[in-house]
């Protein structure tokens, strides 16, 4: 977590006027290839009423008003944040921190090409501000500009040498972008930064299993668990790993653990679903991918493996579509466009023999 940046503006009133301290996070979770981004405010149990009061005593200190959207946003009024961060930049357009701070409010919303602009913006007015190149990584990361996430992500590490989550963001971006090797150096700087992080152990065994290396991606995860035991993610990944290793039934108890651990992980419903298919259950595993879907419907494997769950129950159109969509939500992914590309080949020789049952018996046929 960085600390607050320079606010570029005047600092009117002391602590006593100013109760509420504002810090912009990152935090980072650790699901396999993905990225969870939550934009954090830490303004403690911030009164609003309190803080406004500290803007009507003092209107020209940015760090009150600062302090006063902070709060607003703290109890779920967003627009009220908005407004209020609004006027700060209004009074001192180079302060980057209202900037920063207001790019974080948008992200809570659907703003987030506007977001974008706004921590741009703070990175203008302070070059130095790790705080606005991660802001515009995550912005962009949930917009789909992962090479412009990567960059943002890596300027603010150099920026912030210490930043675990600077490197933990740069590691995901690398992975959806089809770079696991420089993903790793980046999870294992991120981890020696912090041995005690488990998210980093998580994401380091993350992109060891992209890259092959089943033990070792196992030997981390199995780390991470021991870090944090409840850290649904890590067991994700030890099902991962388990299953690349054909170890299947202690795959899917490791995939059941994280979905007891948190329920809504889409993941942890994936995994299950895959295990089960591999074990020959195939009623049990479409009814976890379904869950796995509406746990996570931008979550690129989760469909496929409900593709690759539809085509072993017969199901060749429903498998393409799901295969489509996989690829739509991650076009970077080689085992998707793998997939995708035989499942149309069997379509089209299914609709082939629909037309000239004769012309296509001698085609050679091949599973996904």
């Amino acid at each position: 977590m960085g600390g607050p940046d320079k606010d570029g503006g005047g600092r009117g009133g002391g602590a006593a006027a100013r109760p509420h301290r504002v810090r912009i996070g990152f935090s980072m979770d650790a699901g396999r290839r993905r990225i969870v981004g939550r934009t954090e405010v830490d303004v403690g149990q911030p009164d609003p009423a309190a803080c406004e009061e500290a803007v009507r005593l003092d209107p020209g200190s940015i760090e009150a008003r600062m302090d006063h959207a902070a709060a607003l946003l703290a109890a779920g009024r967003r627009g009220e944040a908005l407004a209020a961060i609004d006027e700060a930049v209004r009074i001192d357009p180079a302060s980057a921190g209202a900037l920063a701070l207001r790019g974080a409010i948008l992200m809570r919303g659907a703003s987030r090409a506007e977001a974008v602009r706004a921590f741009e913006a703070a990175a203008a007015a302070d070059p130095g501000s790790a705080t606005a190149h991660m802001g515009r990584a995550m912005a962009c990361s949930r917009l789909g500009r992962h090479d412009d996430a990567a960059g943002s992500f890596a300027e603010a590490a150099r920026l912030d040498p210490s930043s675990v989550d600077a490197r933990i963001g740069l590691g995901n971006e690398l992975l959806k972008t089809g770079w696991p090797d420089d993903a790793l150096a980046a999870f294992a700087e991120a981890a020696r930064l912090d041995p005690g992080s488990a998210v980093s152990h998580t994401r380091r065994g993350s992109a060891l299993l992209e890259l092959g290396r089943d033990k070792r991606a196992l030997a981390a995860f199995a780390r991470a668990a021991r870090l944090e035991p409840r850290l649904a993610d890590a067991h994700v990944g030890m099902g991962d790993a388990l299953l690349e290793m054909d170890r299947d039934r202690r795959a899917l108890a490791a995939f059941a653990r994280a979905a007891r651990l948190d329920p809504d992980s889409a993941d942890a419903h994936r995994g299950r679903a895959a295990a089960l298919h591999i074990l020959g259950r195939p009623k049990r595993a479409l009814a976890a991918v379904d869950r796995a879907v509406a746990a996570g419907p931008r979550v690129a494997r989760v469909h496929l493996v409900r593709s690759v769950i539809l085509y072993g129950a017969g199901r060749l159109g429903e498998a393409v579509a799901a295969c489509e969509e996989a690829a739509r939500l991650d076009p970077y992914d080689g085992d998707i466009a793998d997939a995708l590309g035989e499942l149309r080949r069997q379509r089209r020789r299914q609709r082939r023999r629909l037309r000239d049952p004769d012309k296509a018996a001698a085609a050679p046929r091949r599973s996904p």
